[in-house]
């Protein structure tokens, strides 16, 4: 099952001094249970780049997307990215769900 479309909640951890609140989005692709590509509904602005894109990845080895199917937390680290880029700002640690 494809977590595509999916709305989520992402609460930031760290950094500490983080000021934007939690963040909103959708799943534009869920790159093969390793990675989440989501749209937030917000632009962020990072220290390299401002975008509404961000790109979550397990903050742990070994652990899924899978616990998002049955309505659990992920722990992850989030960084933008840019549309057909390369380009990343790495910026949290937080945890998504599926809100």
């Amino acid at each position: 099952m494809s977590l595509r479309g999916k709305t989520v909640r992402i609460i930031v951890s760290e950094p500490f001094e983080w000021n934007h609140g939690n963040l909103f989005g959708t799943i534009e692709d869920d790159r093969g249970g390793k990675k989440l590509k989501v749209r937030l509904t917000k632009e962020i602005e990072g220290s390299k780049m401002t975008s509404d894109l961000i790109e979550l990845k397990p903050r742990y080895e070994k652990e899924t997307f899978k616990p998002l199917l049955q309505n659990y937390s992920v722990t992850v680290g989030g960084a933008l990215i840019e549309e057909n880029s390369e380009n990343f700002d790495y910026i949290i640690i937080g945890s998504v769900t599926v809100d």
